[in-house]
């Protein structure tokens, strides 16, 4: 399996704060080794990469998560509490799940 998240770096340089949340909590829960690629989707470069896989994926939110498995299989996640719950079986709690749907509205860091 390889994993790859694609992050949103804003233009002053910084990961949006989704991004970054996600990348800390990845981080506490001795799992950031497990992703296989970080990509940034770099606002001061919009033909980056992650862009690039954005459109690719039709994908329109940061962060995202791109799983490709060894038969070929590419699965694109776009949730992080379903990300979390179907490739570490990992369950965040209701109250970060509540906000991260509650956070899938106009004001989230588009890409």
């Amino acid at each position: 399996m390889h994993i790859k998240l694609v992050k949103k770096t804003k233009i002053n340089g910084n990961s949006c704060r989704k991004s970054a949340r996600v990348l800390n909590e990845l981080e506490k829960l001795d799992l950031l080794d497990k992703i296989d690629e970080i990509i940034a989707a770099d606002e001061r470069q919009p033909s980056s990469e992650g862009f690039s896989l954005a459109s690719k994926y039709q994908v329109s939110a940061a962060p995202f998560f791109i799983v490709e498995n060894d038969e070929g299989f590419t699965q694109v996640y776009t949730a992080y509490h379903r990300f979390m719950k179907d490739i570490f079986q990992v369950s965040i709690s209701e109250e970060e799940e509540i906000s991260e749907i509650m956070a899938q509205n106009p004001e989230l860091d588009y890409i």
